[in-house]
């Protein structure tokens, strides 16, 4: 396995950025929690519009799946190691997953701002995430496949 000393300048910045965003999640709710009403929106349609209320409580889990999201999405990330050190895949095929990764905290992230402001969800922020990540896997799929396709000529 890869240490963190071995990423490139660019993968250790995303790396940096996932983490910030997922101790932001949990420093947001610590230093606001006194300030954030007992009900707040405990869902949000497609459109960004509040259709469930709930408690405050609920707030807890998005920190919690993000976690649990984060440590799968670096299992993943780590499992690329083996294939890329024996030239199988390149090496910015831990980046594209990276930046997914990056994607998928931000938008609990923003959930969690908007369900703690109880604000509407932004309308735009399923339609640019599910873009940016079909952009990352889709570049991911383009550089691996491009790759295997160099090394065997």
């Amino acid at each position: 396995m890869k240490k963190f000393s071995d990423l490139t300048l660019s993968q250790k910045i995303l790396e940096g950025i996932c983490f910030a965003v997922l101790a932001g999640m949990f420093l947001g709710l610590l230093v606001f929690w006194g300030r954030i009403p007992d009900q707040i929106p405990g869902h949000y349609n497609g459109a960004g519009k509040i259709d469930r209320w709930g408690s405050k409580l609920e707030l807890l889990i998005l920190p919690v799946v993000s976690v649990f999201l984060y440590l799968f999405i670096s299992a993943c990330c780590a499992l690329l190691w083996a294939p890329i050190r024996k030239g199988e895949l390149p090496l910015s095929a831990y980046t594209w997953l990276t930046g997914t990764k990056l994607v998928v905290l931000g938008t609990f992230a923003v959930i969690e701002w908007c369900a703690a402001a109880v604000r509407p969800m932004v309308s735009w922020l399923l339609p640019v995430s599910l873009t940016a990540a079909g952009v990352l896997g889709t570049a991911f799929m383009i550089s691996s496949i491009g790759f295997a396709l160099r090394q065997k000529k």
